[in-house]
């Protein structure tokens, strides 16, 4: 069967390619295709190059099919050339099919299958260069004038660019002098002077800012109205258990002769006056000194009285506790002003260096050596560079109002609003040794929240005993001297005068069930000051090791980019190096100097994470006590006195109700060994063992 396909096919080529003689033999008739169709088999069979598919010396066929055999593979990758590429040299065919045809006219089609890429095709054309135009040296005949908008028009940028050496923040040798380390650029943030600042304004540190905060914050000076407000309350509640005396009735009054009982009396008696000897008088007075005095009341008033007591108490550890807040936060923000100068000299700088990578770049380009395209790469970064830098310097302005809002202080000329004064110091970073259970230990004990909803507890608890005294009955007694005119002595000299005692009493049988749901409402509410102080044990739990975590944050944020910095400086020295022996670039410079600059920033901005963190660690221990001593005004005598003793650390807690005790989260008995002295405790055991050194 594949002989016959192959006969069959090349009895076709044949009678294809034998045009010539096929013409003399077919007229289009019927006969003469069948002769020439006879004769094309008759070739075909009688040639034995079709079958063997080798060249042959008699071999004179149109085709020239006796070239030789193609490969399957080659075949199907120039199916128009054969597989020897040469013409034989008995080929008499007309066409020529073992010649090469030209390249021009036949492309060779791409290599498929496995043997893509492994046939090469001899004899491809060589394709020379063409002859393009040569182009000119670029001479800069654009000026930066002549560029339309929105590009620069000046080499400067479209935006305003600091100058180097001085600023609107008064920043010094902003370029050349850039801070190594983030302290040194944390000192170099107190040359910034901020325009919102008024001129010859004293300098505070961060201890003369607390001292202010103290005497003039608005949240301390409520809490003291607060105390003295739950101290009258108190007075005012223990008044029912005391004595009450004055004067109970005083009286004088006037009756004119001719009435007497709303009548005219008689004036004659057979015809001639007549004048009684027990005429009332027309003038008379009394006056009664009394004594009243509360005997049982079913032990509402003394419950109600201690309820007032314990509330009192607790106006003093919410003002411990809002003096622990509010230190935090004047620390937390004054920290924050300082921060933020840094910031504001760290993106200065950045500008600066961007600016001068501008100016280098342009001269180079006006000298021929970079494109356009530098220059305004450099533009494009400075002009990404300026909005960091604004935004510093709105956070240093707002920093600085926010802090004059917390301490209190009012501003000295409402015209001119400007802040009368300007803070002084550096992100000092002290790593503080601290102990998890210590700390937490210490909260427990210190924390002033936490005693505040104690007392809430024992507080509601009174209001319970005070509830159910609507129960009982109520027992006053009464006592006095009494003195008044006689009525029908025309003398007030007469008097009657003596002494008076009683006992008034009263209760209520059935009340409609008003005192049970007083009741009810009183447990209810004891049992919410339960529920949030067994939360607040958890809550301040929870507060201190957020803050010790974030401690150890910003403690190993900071060692891992002061070798950051350590590292940005190398390579900045190694970039000026080349510079300088002329193996490096300008750019190379400015981008090791940006890169020191941001590593710093990081540095900066872990050194205040740790600051924060120990603020809110101190607030949470209750330890910022150090400055108790600057309370006394305006707090008197008095209530400093009993503030130290209420908020005494080693005070021991106060029992719960009985039916609380087996729920309670921090019983009086628990006592921790290893709590953390208050600052004032740590300060007079320093100066006791000061003392004692001295006088050995």
């Amino acid at each position: 069967m594949k002989t016959l396909t192959t006969l069959l096919a090349a009895s076709f080529l044949l009678a294809v390619a034998d045009q010539p003689k096929a013409a003399s033999s077919n007229n289009n008739t019927e006969a003469g295709i069948a002769t020439g169709s006879i004769d094309a088999l008759q070739s075909l069979s009688t040639n034995p190059i079709v079958a063997t598919n080798k060249p042959s010396v008699a071999d004179q066929s149109l085709m020239g099919l006796s070239v030789g055999s193609q490969a399957n593979a080659q075949a199907g990758t120039n199916n128009s050339v054969l597989a020897t590429n040469s013409p034989s040299s008995a080929d008499l065919s007309v066409t020529g099919a073992s010649v090469l045809p030209a390249i021009t006219t036949n492309p060779p089609a791409m290599p498929r299958g496995l043997n893509a890429g492994t046939n090469q095709l001899p004899n491809l054309p060589t394709i020379s260069q063409p002859s393009l135009p040569q182009a000119p040296m670029i001479t800069n005949p654009i000026t930066p004038s002549s560029l339309l908008g929105p590009l620069p028009t000046a080499t400067g940028g479209p935006i305003t660019m600091p100058t180097a050496g001085t600023n609107a923040f008064g920043l010094k040798n902003s370029v050349n002098n850039i801070p190594l380390t983030a302290e040194a650029l944390a000192k170099a943030g107190n040359a910034v002077i901020p325009g919102v600042i008024a001129k010859n304004a004293r300098k505070l540190t961060i201890d003369d800012c607390v001292q202010l905060t103290l005497q003039k914050n608005p949240q301390i000076l409520t809490s003291i109205t607060a105390i003295r407000q739950a101290s009258g309350n108190y007075i005012t509640v223990r008044a029912g258990l005391l004595p009450q005396a004055g004067v109970q009735q005083a009286a004088y009054s006037w009756v004119a002769p001719s009435f007497q009982n709303g009548q005219i009396p008689s004036t004659t008696q057979n015809g001639s006056p007549y004048a009684s000897a027990f005429t009332p008088n027309s003038a008379s007075w009394n006056i009664a000194l009394q004594g009243n005095q509360l005997l049982f009341d079913g032990w509402k008033t003394p419950s109600l009285t201690d309820a007032a007591k314990l509330s009192e108490q607790i106006a003093y550890f919410q003002l411990r506790q809002t003096i622990d807040a509010t230190i935090a936060t004047v620390i937390q923000q004054f920290y924050q002003v300082v921060l933020d100068r840094a910031l504001v000299i760290a993106n200065e700088q950045q500008v600066a260096l961007y600016q001068t990578q501008v100016t280098d770049q342009q001269s180079r380009y006006d000298a021929g050596t970079v494109p356009r395209f530098n220059v305004l790469q450099a533009q494009v970064q400075l002009a990404n560079a300026e909005p960091p830098l604004i935004q510093a310097k709105n956070n240093l302005r707002i920093a600085l109002f926010t802090l004059v809002t917390t301490i209190g202080l009012n501003y000295p000329n409402i015209q001119n609003i400007e802040i009368p004064f300007d803070v002084v110091g550096n992100l000092d970073y002290t790593p503080r040794k601290i102990d998890s259970n210590a700390s937490i230990h210490t909260a427990l004990v210190r924390n002033p929240q936490l005693k505040a909803q104690r007392m809430n507890i024992l507080v509601s608890a009174k209001k319970i005993t005070a509830a159910i005294a609507g129960w009982f009955p109520t027992l006053n007694a009464n006592g006095g001297y009494k003195m008044q005119s006689y009525n029908y002595d025309s003398s007030l000299s007469t008097v009657v005068e003596g002494w008076f005692f009683g006992v008034t009493g009263n209760w209520a049988i059935f009340d409609g069930l008003a005192t049970y749901g007083n009741v009810k409402s009183a447990k209810a509410t004891m049992m919410n000051y339960k529920v949030a102080y067994d939360n607040g044990v958890r809550q301040v739990i929870l507060q201190v090791q957020q803050a010790i975590s974030n401690l150890k944050q910003a403690s190993e944020t900071i060692d891992s980019q002061k070798a950051t910095v350590e590292q940005a400086v190398e390579a900045l020295r190694l970039s000026r190096e080349r510079l300088d022996a002329g193996a490096g670039v300008q750019l190379d410079v400015i981008n090791a100097q940006v890169q020191l600059l941001q590593a710093q920033t990081s540095v900066l901005n872990a050194y205040y994470s740790y600051i924060q963190g120990l603020a809110q660690y101190d607030q949470a221990l209750s330890l910022n006590t150090q400055y108790e001593e600057l309370f006394k005004d305006p707090m008197n005598q008095w209530e400093q006195k009993r503030y130290q003793n209420i908020n005494e650390e080693y005070k021991k807690r106060p029992s719960l109700p009985r039916s609380l005790r087996k729920e309670d989260p921090l019983p009086p008995s628990d006592n921790f060994n290893d709590l953390i002295k208050s600052s004032t405790v740590r300060m007079q055991e320093k100066t006791s063992s000061s003392t004692t050194k001295g006088n050995d």
